[in-house]
């Protein structure tokens, strides 16, 4: 479903992503650890394309995506992208959050999108909420929101920037669960994360990166149990301590 092959990063003399290379298969969830500034978030961006990788190829569903005459906004609905902050726009309701892309961008009528809408947000369990506002909401529901909106464009993988980083730790539980029920049902998913716990539990792989590469990639249990790079063992040690 994705393949990123070779990919280059530099902002100015840094030295962001040092040839990434690794696939994801239909329905797999993949889970990218490592240290702050490892490059987990530019990798994520030069998937959809949000950031240009230097050099290096992305594929979604087959196509050569970071080539000429590939439109950015036709890849972002390919690959759906869901971040730390929230980015619902204020002045919208919850359902109005949602019904946007809808409307503006795939051209579905007005009811349809409603009707859409209100049942991506039954799934992401907030069907009760749909006409309040962003200020109305707690942390945890407005990223519920920002990932029903996502869902929305019917994307054929989805991309998680710590998504439950900005959060209350009383909140954190009700996105995981979104997330994990969102494996279960066969998304693809690549998940930039320090919460280990879900990591165990619903990663396919378990990608780890350090100074802009991939050291080391296999289950939860080669990750966290048996890891064979120093670096990946060094670095599990502190996160599990």
């Amino acid at each position: 479903m994705i393949r990123v092959e070779d990919i280059q990063k530099h902002f100015g003399a840094l030295h962001v992503l040092r040839g990434i290379t690794f696939d994801v298969q239909k329905a797999e969830a993949i889970v990218i650890i490592g240290p702050s500034g490892s490059g987990k978030s530019t990798l994520l961006r030069c998937i959809n394309l949000l950031v240009e990788p230097d050099s290096g190829k992305v594929f979604i569903d087959g196509v050569h995506v970071n080539r000429h005459g590939i439109r950015h906004e036709w890849v972002r609905q390919q690959v759906g992208m869901v971040f730390q902050s929230f980015n619902l726009f204020t002045h919208l309701t919850a359902i109005e959050n949602v019904t946007l892309g809808l409307t503006r961008v795939k051209g579905i009528p007005h009811d349809q999108a409603i009707e859409k809408a209100r049942k991506l947000l039954a799934r992401v369990g907030l069907a009760a909420k749909e006409n309040a506002y962003p200020a109305e909401l707690s942390g945890g529901q407005q990223q519920r929101v920002a990932i029903a909106r996502a869902l929305a464009m019917d994307p054929k993988a989805m991309l998680f920037d710590e998504p439950t980083s900005a959060l209350d730790p009383e909140y954190i539980r009700e996105v995981l669960d979104v997330m994990a029920a969102l494996a279960r049902e066969g998304m693809t998913m690549i998940v930039v994360t320090h919460e280990m716990g879900f990591a165990s539990n619903v990663a396919s792989r378990i990608l780890f990166m350090d100074a802009g590469k991939i050291i080391e990639e296999g289950t939860a249990e080669d990750i966290f149990q048996n890891p064979k790079e120093d670096r990946t063992r060094s670095f599990v040690s502190k996160i599990l301590r």
